[in-house]
Parts: C-alpha cells; sequence; structure tokens
C-alpha cells in the first residue's frame, strides 16, 4: 500500500542542482553532466513505470510539491 511518486527533473536541472555537491560519487567524473544524461536514460523509464504520479519539479516550490503530492494522494484515496 502506497503511492509511489517520481519527483521528475530534466537533466539540465538536475546537472545545476548536483555540480557542487561532493558527496554524489556517481558524479565525481571528469563530465559529471553526460554520466548524468546516461543514468537518467537508464532510469527514467524504470522509474516512469513504477510511478503511480509523476510531478515535475522544475517549476514548483518545495511548498507547491508537497500540495500537489497531497491533492494527487487524497484524489487517489477517495472512495
Amino acid at each position: 500500500r502506497g503511492l509511489v511518486v517520481y519527483l521528475h527533473a530534466p537533466v539540465d536541472l538536475l546537472y545545476a542542482r548536483t555540480r557542487r555537491d561532493r558527496r554524489r560519487p556517481l558524479l565525481q567524473t571528469a563530465d559529471p553532466h553526460a554520466r548524468l544524461s546516461e543514468l537518467f536514460g537508464a532510469r527514467d523509464p524504470l522509474y516512469r513505470e513504477c510511478a503511480d504520479l509523476i510531478v515535475d519539479t522544475a517549476r514548483r516550490t518545495v511548498r507547491e510539491l508537497v500540495e500537489h503530492i497531497r491533492t494527487e494522494r487524497d484524489k487517489s484515496c477517495a472512495p
């Protein structure tokens, strides 16, 4: 029981969010953007397949994301 939520963001945004983070071992390469693209290409289809809800995080604040997910969860749990 539960709701699987895929928090989706495009690769360029993921790179912008993570480019200075040294705690991400998979991105400690000569070309972290290319590595993100590779990981995204492999993972995105799987995440989409498993997700009950796909939420684009690119243009929303954390507060907006939480409210959207709550609203969608409540819709899916309604009798």
